[in-house]
This record gives structure tokens, sequence and C-alpha cells, in this order.
């Protein structure tokens, strides 16, 4: 797979991008982790699950508008180039974030509270759409070797994005009580967030175009209508292989605070501690199987994935429902590190140049929306009817498991096809 050593340039690229992923990601994220505290302030109700399957409904929302980002960035990027979309999706993300901050709640504007914390989200969502499949394709096309060690610290960074979160939570739960926290520590997180993004937007204008775009020659005036009409096997693939990392990023770590605190009633201070945890193990899980991809192919690791998650998924929700909540919770934070990194450097080896970023994107949104985005609002409405809360996760995600495991196995078959 290569064993040269990075240069200067390609760990300067490595740093701007992975920096710029995790304070998208984290801006991204924290309304999963912090919307079991505002969730009445501008859901009001009577039925506090309720609350939470009303602002889950806004965080789909943001799920369903990456696919929209991807198409319009993707097109940008395809067109004009990937740094493009680097700078205007950061920018984007912190404008939104400041606005979710600041916004006034029901109590104070009414129907204009959630109404706006709509729209900030959706921005939120096109952003993203844009951002992360941008930043794939950007260090596939930047790095001339060391691709696993290139992803592995990349998703590093990214989902430092989601470590930083969590320890925001661990803190603020540390320092205010859960009343503080739900009046007004809750802005906390998007304003920090808000100003980092805009920190790195300074920052990312120093990164070059790559020379892999440069280098093509017949761009197709329509990036997506040629993805779809020459690619469409490759699409279909790329959405069920994301599929496995979207359930596990969602139900493992986006999800697992409200879950675990307002579904099992676990206290909040502990919860804090068991994500913090359970994030600690993912990025160092991570950066491993990215050291790991440099020697082994990344195809046989995404088959090793699968099967450990047939075996660990249930046992893992088994502990958790029996009260060892902290291996049970680590065990799925180290299987979606290990997804993290493997499933965006599958879907940049997909597609070719000239439309490698609309695949991507495509591909990577469409996966999140359907099986991430709808993770949180299925969960809590099958337990909300009466549904087991520890065997409606666990089949949940074994569900998309299997229908990851297709997504390999057809790739298998058409790699077959192809090599015949």
């Amino acid at each position: 797979m290569g064993n040269k050593k990075l240069n200067s340039e390609e760990r300067k690229i490595l740093t701007l991008a992975s920096l710029g992923g995790m304070l998208e990601f984290y801006d991204f994220v924290i309304y999963g982790i912090f919307s079991v505290y505002f969730a009445k302030q501008f859901f009001p109700s009577n039925d506090p699950v309720m609350s939470i399957i009303e602002s889950y409904v806004v965080f789909l929302l943001g799920y369903i508008a990456r696919p929209i980002g991807g198409i319009i960035f993707s097109h940008i990027g395809d067109d004009k180039g990937r740094k493009h979309v680097l700078i205007i999706t950061v920018g984007l993300m912190g404008l939104s974030s400041f606005g979710i901050g600041l916004l006034p709640t029901h109590s104070t504007i009414g129907i204009f509270a959630p109404i706006t914390l709509l729209v900030l989200r959706l921005i939120q969502g096109l952003a993203l759409g844009g951002e992360l499949p941008s930043t794939y394709v950007y260090v596939a096309e930047s790095m001339s070797s060391r691709h696993g060690t290139s992803f592995g610290v990349t998703m590093f960074g990214v989902n430092s994005g989601l470590l930083i979160g969590v320890l925001v939570n661990d803190v603020l739960s540390m320092i205010m009580s859960s009343q503080e926290i739900a009046r007004f520590g809750w802005r906390i997180p998007f304003i920090i967030g808000g100003m980092l993004c805009l920190v790195s937007y300074k920052i990312r204008k120093s990164l070059h175009e790559t020379t892999a775009f440069k280098q093509i020659e017949d761009k197709p005036t329509f990036p997506l209508l040629f993805l779809l009409r020459y690619h469409l096997p490759q699409v279909i693939i790329g959405i069920l292989t994301t599929s496995i990392m979207s359930v596990l990023v969602v139900g493992a770590i986006i999800f697992m605070p409200t879950y675990l605190q307002n579904i099992l009633k676990i206290d909040s201070k502990l919860v804090g501690h068991v994500m913090l945890c359970a994030m600690i193990i993912n990025v160092i899980g991570i950066f491993v199987c990215g050291r790991i991809a440099d020697y082994i192919h990344p195809r046989q690791i995404m088959k090793f994935l699968l099967i450990m998650s047939f075996i660990f998924i249930p046992i893992s929700y088994y502990l958790i429902g029996n009260g060892w909540v902290y291996l049970g919770a680590n065990i799925l934070a180290l299987l979606e590190g290990i997804s993290a990194m493997i499933v965006p450097f599958l879907l940049t080896q997909l597609f070719e140049a000239k439309i490698r970023l609309s695949g991507v994107a495509i591909s990577y949104n469409i996966g999140f929306t359907i099986f991430g985005g709808m993770t949180p609002m299925m969960i809590s409405a099958i337990i909300e009817a009466h549904g087991n809360p520890v065997l409606t996760p666990m089949v949940y995600l074994l569900v998309v498991t299997l229908l990851a495991t297709c997504g390999t196995i057809y790739s298998s078959s058409l790699n077959k096809r192809h090599k015949q």
C-alpha cells in the first residue's frame, strides 16, 4: 500500500483538512449531544420523549439537507476545484452555529424559534454535505503514498470534533447543574464552535488545489447526471457502504447521551464520563486502523468490521442494559472508529477523478440521511410505542449492518465482473 513517508506539504494538507473537518463536525454534532437540554425550550410538550422526537425531526432535516448540499457543492468542486468548497462550507457552518447559540427560545418569540432553528440546521446540513466529502477527496488526491495513514489522521481529526463535543458536555456537566445547562449553558458549545469555524475559514485560504483536479481534461458539463448515467452501481455500493458508518456514529455516539440519560435514566454526569471515555477509544481506534490500512487492503478491513459488528453489537447492548455501560459504550465506539476510517477511504476509490467528488458526496450524504438521520427518531419512536429500550437499538443497528454486508458483496461481484 506504500511505505514512503509523508513530505512537509502533505503533512500541512492533512493538518489543515483534518482541522477544518473537526470543527465543522463538532458544530454539526453538538445539536445531537445538547438537544436533550434545549428540546423543551423550542418544542414545548408535557411528554419529555415527544420533545426529544420533535427536536430530532429538526436533527433529521439537517441530514436531509446534506444530499442537497452534496449536489450543490460537489458540482462546484468537480467544476471549479475542491479548495473552493472547503472555504465556503466552513464559513457557512460557523455562521449557522453562531445563530443557534444566540437564538431566542419559544417562550420569547413563539413559533419563530423552532422555524429559525430549522433554517439554521438546514444551513448546517448543506455545509456539511459539501465539507466532509470534499475533505475526503482532497486528501485522497493530495497524498502520494500512505493513504491509510492519511485517512487515519484525517478521520482522527474529524472525529475529534465528536470528542471535543463530548468533552465540552462533560465539563459543563461538572461545573453546572442540568437546570443551568438547560437554561443557558447549552448555548456555549454553539458559540465556541462558530468562533473556531471562522478561524478555520481564514486558515483554509492557504490550501492549494489538488494535482488530480488540475489534470482533468474531459470534465462533464453536469457531473451528477454523468455519475448517475454511467456509475449508478458504484453509487448504490457507496450508499450501502456508508450505512454502517452512519448508523454507528449516530447510534453509538451522537444519540447515545440522550439514549442513556432520557431513555435508560442514567445520571447525566455518569453519561458524560462514559461518552468521554468512549470517544478517546474511538479516535485511538481510527488512528491505529489507518496505520493498519497502509499494509492491509481496505476491503479486507471492511469485511472484518462487518463480522465484528454482528458479534459485538448485541454484546454491547446487553452490557449496557445490564449496567456495564462503560464497557458496552466503548465497544460500540471502537466499532464506529474502524468504520469512520475505512468507509471514506473506500468511497474515494469507487469513482474516477472527473466525477469523484460528486460520487463521494451523493453516496455519503444519501447514506447518512437514510440510515444516520433516521436513527434517533426511529429508536425513540419505537421505544415510545412500548418497544424494548435495549433490544430496539440493537436490532436497528444489526439490520443496517446486514445492508452494509449486501453492499460489500455487491462490490466484490462488480469487481470480479470488471476483471473478467
